[in-house]
């Protein structure tokens, strides 16, 4: 049986910079923080990522956080 080791997790925040003139899609930037401790709720990371998004000039798209868990023997 797998044994799971949990990491620190990450945090990635998607913003709309502007939108293409030619297709009309909107163009986009993410920004990725690691270090979060694994032990940190959805709600705590969402709340840390709308916070860190008012230092953007850019609209948030999204706010997605990125665990990372290592499985071993």
């Amino acid at each position: 049986m797998a044994i799971a080791t949990k990491n620190p997790s990450g945090l990635k925040l998607k913003f709309q910079i502007g939108t293409d003139e030619l297709t009309g899609k909107a163009k986009v930037k993410t920004k990725t923080y690691s270090n979060l401790k694994s032990s940190a709720s959805n709600d705590e990371v969402y709340a840390v990522g709308e916070i860190l998004s008012t230092l953007q000039s850019y609209t948030l798209l999204e706010v997605a956080k990125i665990d990372n868990t290592t499985l071993s023997a």
